[in-house]
């Protein structure tokens, strides 16, 4: 009996420290995110969509740009066991389109997410951080690029592309691109404020005092207590690359050579009457999936914000 009693308190305090490591702030994290009900159906909806555009060859029942309505003479038939989501005009199938259409959405959504969170963290740091001359420079910077009309830029940029270039070169990553380097600004403006805010704390002083260097201050300290901010940020930068993207084929500016769920749109606007359906299915995609985006991020932003853990 002793010797249980003296193996039992010598594996207690060892369990006991290894409970108390285990909980750490993801862990706190991730307890307060699987309470948040919008924000899991958000991430459901995301990896919905994200299941779609990995396995679309799979699960579209017939290859990309192919024409069995044509061939059978059921152009513009509405949905039925056969074509899920009917035909258009042409005699594509609705539903295979949209989903080959799902990768080019994400694809564009977090191409120019990543461009445009890349140059906002790094402009965001450094000015927040640095301030003087050097905020000063940045934040012009940062006020020529909110001013400009990037989607009127974006258009002219790619009906030039498409003038030098008739077959379409790098239509969808050019669209891509642009979105991301025009739409930075604001969200460096955002995290500038929130740096601006973290500089001020204690702990920030305690670093300096040991001695801590200014790339260490930042990236160790500074970027952490921010990274809540961030990612809301890049969940809403997602879903406006999407919205963008397909305004941009909507309009017809887009890449002839990508299926997107803009050109599907832009294509169904000659005939909203007679078929309904070639619009509202690519619609409804596109909703969703910016939906989705949106209840991910607030989600997120709630479960990692340091004022908010328990």
């Amino acid at each position: 009996m002793r010797l249980r009693r003296s193996i039992k308190a010598k594996l207690q305090p060892k369990k006991q420290k290894a409970r108390s490591k285990g909980v750490s702030q993801w862990n706190i994290a991730w307890r307060r995110f699987k309470k948040n009900k919008a924000a899991l159906a958000g991430a459901l909806i995301i990896g919905f969509v994200m299941f779609l555009a990995a396995f679309d060859a799979l699960i579209a029942p017939y290859p990309p740009n192919s024409l069995p309505g044509f061939l059978t003479g059921e152009a513009r038939v509405p949905p039925s066991m056969k074509y899920l989501f009917g035909t258009d005009f042409v005699g594509h199938d609705v539903f295979s389109q949209v989903v080959y259409g799902a990768r080019s959405a994400l694809y564009v959504g977090f191409g120019a997410a990543g461009i445009a969170m890349s140059l906002a963290i790094l402009v965001g740091l450094v000015s927040g951080y640095y301030g003087g001359l050097v905020d000063n420079i940045l934040m012009r910077i940062t006020e020529i690029f909110l001013v400009f009309p990037f989607l009127l830029i974006l258009l002219v940029f790619l009906k030039v592309i498409t003038a030098v270039a008739p077959s379409g070169v790098g239509g969808l990553s050019m669209v891509t691109i642009m979105i991301g380097l025009f739409s930075w600004a604001p969200n460096a403006r955002i995290i500038r404020g929130e740096v601006l805010r973290v500089k001020e704390s204690e702990f920030i002083d305690a670093s300096k005092a040991l001695g801590a260097s200014k790339r260490r201050i930042i990236f160790r300290h500074i970027f952490p207590n921010v990274l809540h901010i961030v990612i809301v940020l890049t969940t809403l930068m997602i879903a406006t690359a999407i919205l963008v993207e397909a305004a941009v084929s909507f309009l017809g500016f887009g890449d002839p050579a990508a299926i997107t769920w803009g050109q599907q749109l832009q294509k169904a606007n000659e005939a909203v009457k007679e078929a309904w359906w070639e619009g509202v299915f690519p619609g409804l995609f596109i909703t969703l999936l910016v939906l989705g985006f949106n209840l991910l991020g607030n989600g997120l932003r709630d479960a990692l914000d340091p004022r908010l853990r328990e």
